[in-house]
């Protein structure tokens, strides 16, 4: 282990420049235009929770789900990937998601 520590040192003191070179570093801004949103949901409880990860289309597109399947989704998505859903709107996003005209 404390051959892997030497060799580690060893390794990072080759990356970085002597210090009487210093490395000149220019920093430039960029801009982007993102598309224009042409879709917006039926239910603001979506637009609130959802639209934050996925865009309007994307939610529009899944798959025809269960009430128990959303809410597992739902559940997911605060879990697995900490989205700031409140517990106390799941009822609300899942009957908005089975609204979708896609869900019907």
């Amino acid at each position: 282990m404390k051959r892997l520590s030497i060799i580690a040192l060893v390794l990072l003191a080759a990356c970085h420049p002597a210090a009487d070179s210093p490395t000149k570093i220019t920093l430039t801004s960029q801009t982007m235009t993102l598309p224009t949103e042409t879709v917006t949901l039926p239910a603001e409880v979506l637009t609130v929770n959802c639209t934050a990860c996925h865009s309007p289309e994307m939610i529009l597109t899944q798959p025809k789900l269960k009430p128990e399947q959303w809410q597992a989704e739902v559940t997911k998505m605060r879990g697995a990937y900490k989205a700031q859903i409140a517990e106390k709107d799941d009822a609300k996003i899942v009957a908005a998601l089975l609204a979708l005209p896609n869900q019907k």
